[in-house]
């Protein structure tokens, strides 16, 4: 039986690992109803493909028309939307999927054959889609969060990439992003990240430095200047990106992808936050916070409207070394008393 339903993804990572509990919730929905398809973009499609949940996968990236087209050629009957953008509702539209769900915001209620209304207070990312998810019948199971299990071949792909790029796996191992597609008001400093990386080296811990395609050079010039540090995650394979985490002691990151991958992956991070507010997308005791509270924030700004960006530059190099390290050490001290 072919997929009569196909879910319209969201466009980032981290978007992508918080919403895995509704489509969860929407396969258990529509399990009986031949499942589910998924349109997302193509680097985040063989990271969907791996989850097992959808009938079938729909990689599209480029013009409307083109996504327009992938959908025409499923020949879905229902399309459940998950971004709250107009140009999201009409390519469901004008590809002729008869029933369309989604939040009737952005003056796109005409597009959508069920529009549904966005509770009034936004809180946990997590809740995101539970409105919808009541409307379509297919509630989420309230206390479940993002987990990802990775196929063994992949971690072993990933494991030999990283030895490949001079990645020492035989001690501790931190993961370092310095990135952050959203804007540069979300990152730390790549000469922090540097200082930072050439301390946990002189302590003799390895470093690997975690990146997107459009930011490989940013981490390449960081692994330039500061100790000649493997890079990965540059092909844009999120998939891999993912694995390179799972073999990772601890990651530090600002608010951006890799940290919600690492919640996923049950891997400890330390997530330096400015700009956003963590009680809206990190979970309770999946990430040591470090930020600092300023009058200003959060702003949610791209790029910091003040230009001092104090949010950011008043955390020091010392303040993330301390908790990258605390938690490394709490974690082994764990580890022992369970054992």
């Amino acid at each position: 039986m072919a997929s009569e339903t196909v879910v319209i993804g969201l466009n980032w990572v981290g978007d992508n690992v918080l919403a895995l509990p509704t489509y969860r919730a929407l396969h258990h929905r529509f399990r009986n109803e031949g499942g589910i398809a998924v349109a997302a973009p193509e680097h985040i499609a063989s990271l969907l493909a791996s989850l097992g949940l959808f009938r079938k996968v729909l990689p599209w990236n480029g013009t409307t028309r083109n996504r327009i087209r992938v959908l025409k050629s499923g020949r879905f009957r229902r399309a459940i939307i998950l971004p709250n953008s107009f140009r999201a509702a009409m390519i469901a539209y004008a590809a002729g999927i008869g029933e369309r769900w989604g939040y009737s915001s952005d003056a796109r209620g005409l597009l959508l054959t069920h529009g549904v209304r966005r509770n009034g207070d936004r809180g946990h990312q997590l809740d995101d889609y539970s409105a919808l998810l009541a409307a379509i019948n297919a509630p989420r199971v309230v206390d479940e969060i993002p987990t990802l299990k990775l196929p063994v071949p992949i971690r072993d792909k990933a494991r030999k990439r990283m030895r490949a790029a001079g990645v020492r796996l035989d001690r501790p191992l931190f993961g370092l992003h310095a990135g952050g597609l959203y804007g540069r008001a979300k990152h730390w400093g790549d000469d922090r990240y540097g200082q930072l990386a050439e301390r946990l080296l002189e302590s003799g811990y390895s470093v690997i430095l975690l990146t997107s395609p459009s930011e490989r050079a940013q981490a390449e010039a960081i692994a330039d200047e500061y100790g000649d540090i493997g890079v990965i995650g540059g092909d844009g394979d999120v998939l891999q990106l993912a694995a390179a985490i799972a073999h990772c002691s601890v990651i530090v990151t600002n608010d951006s992808g890799p940290l919600h991958l690492a919640a996923a992956l049950a891997v400890p991070s330390v997530s330096i936050f400015g700009p956003t507010d963590p009680a809206r997308t990190v979970i309770p005791g999946a990430t040591r916070v470090v930020r600092k509270h300023v009058s200003c924030g959060p702003c949610y700004e791209r790029e910091c409207p003040l230009r001092d960006h104090r949010c950011m530059t008043e955390i020091s190099v010392d303040e993330v070394y301390t908790a990258a390290v605390g938690l490394l050490q709490e974690v082994a001290a764990s580890e022992v008393r369970v054992l």
